[in-house]
């Protein structure tokens, strides 16, 4: 696989992540407006789905760090292999 399809896919997984990411932040406020009414719940115990939620969310997000990383990592390898001429240029 060449490197430009490697860091396209890395890319792709990166977007699709952060767009779960965001998802699953808009239906952790959308889950306390609908539980705040006319109280303020703010700094209450959160709900056995929001704990859900937020785990989610914040999976998504250590993913997209491991992306970033892995990204960094494959165009480092890129670089090296063109340099070697083990590989087209990028």
């Amino acid at each position: 696989m060449e490197s430009q399809q490697r860091l396209h896919m890395i890319t792709t997984l990166n977007e699709e992540a952060d767009q779960k990411r965001l998802a699953l932040t808009h239906a952790l406020g959308a889950q306390e407006r609908i539980q705040q009414g006319p109280v303020s719940t703010h700094g209450a115990p959160l709900t056995q789905e929001e704990q859900a939620l937020k785990y989610e969310r914040d999976l998504w997000e250590r993913l997209q760090l491991s992306l970033n990383e892995a990204e960094k990592i494959l165009r480092e390898l890129g670089q090296l292999e063109q340099e070697r001429g083990a590989s087209p240029p990028a």
